[in-house]
């Protein structure tokens, strides 16, 4: 069995957990809530609880992405989303046309991601952990099609001669003073100023550091003719098989533009999340915005169902799966499912049942 990625330092984590710690408010739907943990020693579980994975699948990359588009058979002509360039108040129901749930949802489009991933790792595990279920693109290494997933933006450190610190004021030390992207390594005068950016996926999408070394993130796809700012030569930052959630981790000095941007951005998110946190707490309502096909950003609606508790926080913070009817399509994987006032998780599968299932994630309770 292939052993778990879990890279970071203690220093580190904050910058992982930091958005799942500032899920403060309640939830006290417990009749909505299942438990996972009595399940006996060394029984497997079943395969139906994981779903069918979500990448898009592309034999010639970018050129033949609109094709699958046209052939789609779960959502033949995708009108449950919406395009993000033409997203405006009244798409949301009426019971949620709030204007700072609005912004949310924008400055969440503007972290959200392309993930395309260019080689496959020959480490893949065969089966998902503790159970009979395949698991994605096993044995797959001479396979030269890309695969196209979605992520988020999750944070961004501003470095300056070792020294860094994020959107809360967190504070980091490298061990280095320089930059560690690769143009800085292979240079005799790397910069002592560069941004660290973290973008959240699924293991499934990114399974290891050979697959992220070859992972390209697009960066406001909005268009067809959107400019192409890219994030790519990545690592692992922090990754779980069983969680089915990866973290990574790019690096840049030569667009400082671009990271007090982004800076900007994620500083806007925090805010706009935390103060919807209490607004919609008994709220079901969920949004996902992804890139269905590895096309342009889409926007989607709809409610969690369930909530499958792994593990119970004493922090009122559950880790958990939730199902949700949330509109995906291949190329979902990996994005973020924001559940206003309960919990934020990754994409990680549909089910036959027209449901789809997230990776573990944290929620709200009590």
């Amino acid at each position: 069995m292939q052993k778990e990625t879990m890279k970071p330092t203690k220093r580190k984590r904050k910058l992982i957990d930091q958005k799942q710690v500032s899920l403060k408010s309640k939830n006290s739907r417990h009749h909505e809530t299942k438990y996972l943990k009595g399940k006996p020693a060394g029984q497997s579980v079943p395969s139906k609880f994981f779903g069918k994975h979500e990448t898009q699948v592309s034999e010639h990359g970018e050129v033949n992405l609109h094709k699958h588009v046209i052939s789609c058979k779960k959502n033949p002509g995708h009108t449950k989303f919406i395009p993000i360039e033409s997203f405006c108040l009244n798409h949301l129901p009426k019971y949620y046309r709030d204007a700072e749930l609005y912004d949310l949802i924008k400055v969440v489009a503007e972290l959200a991601v392309r993930v395309e991933v260019k080689v496959t790792s020959p480490r893949r595990v065969e089966f998902w952990p503790d159970s009979d279920a395949p698991y994605p693109f096993y044995n797959s290494v001479s396979t030269k099609s890309s695969r196209y997933g979605s992520g988020e933006l999750m944070n961004v450190i501003k470095w300056a001669e070792g020294a860094g610190y994020d959107v809360i004021g967190d504070r980091y030390e490298s061990d280095s003073m320089d930059c560690p992207c690769c143009k800085c390594q292979d240079c005799g005068q790397p910069s002592r100023v560069w941004w660290e950016f973290t973008v959240l996926t699924a293991t499934h999408v990114v399974f290891d550091d050979v697959e992220a070394d070859q992972t390209v993130c697009r960066l406001f796809y909005d268009t067809q003719s959107s400019p192409g700012t890219i994030l790519d030569h990545g690592r692992i930052y922090r990754s779980s098989i069983r969680e089915d959630v990866c973290v990574l981790s790019f690096t840049t000095c030569d667009n400082h533009d671009l990271g007090n941007l982004l800076f900007g951005n994620v500083e806007n998110w925090f805010k706009l999340w935390q103060k919807l946190q209490e607004k919609f707490e008994r709220s079901r309502f969920t949004f996902i915005v992804s890139h269905p096909h590895g096309c342009p950003k889409q926007v989607s609606f709809g409610q969690w169902v369930h909530n499958y508790v792994v593990d119970r926080s004493s922090d009122q913070r559950d880790m958990s799966k939730l199902t949700y009817t949330t509109c995906t399509c291949p190329g979902s994987s990996g994005a973020g499912v924001f559940c206003v006032g309960f919990g934020e998780h990754v994409h990680s599968g549909s089910f036959d049942t027209k449901l789809n299932v997230s990776g573990f994630g944290f929620s709200n309770w009590n």
